[in-house]
């Protein structure tokens, strides 16, 4: 798929959609658009994270392990939400495992490729980061969420 095919279907999800047009054509150059099958283990907990995603169609659980060798799902991700984010902070190392949960499609994105590109265009990594963060923001509050629903008062999960 070509730059000029990608660009669009990135901007059409909440992540890349208020990117400048250059800085998002710059992202759709370093990115593929692939199919993840149910049951797809794209990220691992604890291993080095190689890519970050951008789900285009589908849905992709977050799963943390547990003692005992039990996964369990702490949140799940749609459509315009990222996972995979590790792949751009070194070390690297996935902090939950990522799950297709359907068939899925997303916007792949190798981390080195992306670091690099953000170590020459300042522009787009300012960009970039500034989503990241913002995802990561939807996560806690999200989280933060389930949680209230975990322990809210008369329901103790004990």
């Amino acid at each position: 798929m070509t730059t000029d095919e990608l660009t669009p279907i990135l901007a059409a999800t909440w992540f890349a959609r208020d990117l400048s047009p250059r800085a998002c054509d710059h992202l759709a150059a370093l990115g593929t658009l692939t199919d993840i099958p149910e049951g797809t283990t794209v990220v691992r907990e604890g291993d080095v994270c190689r890519s970050i995603g951008v789900v285009i169609s589908g849905r992709v659980a977050l799963r943390l392990s547990l003692p005992g060798g039990d996964d369990r799902t702490i949140l799940t991700v749609d459509p315009g939400d990222v996972f995979g984010w590790s792949a751009v902070l070194p070390p690297a190392i996935a902090t939950a495992s990522a799950v297709a949960v359907v068939p899925t499609q997303a916007v792949m994105f190798d981390g080195e490729g992306l670091r690099a590109a953000f170590e020459t265009d300042t522009d787009l990594a300012a960009a970039i980061y500034n989503r990241l963060l913002v995802s990561v923001v939807r996560r806690l509050g999200a989280t933060r969420t389930q949680l209230l629903d975990l322990y809210r008062a008369g329901s103790e999960p004990w």
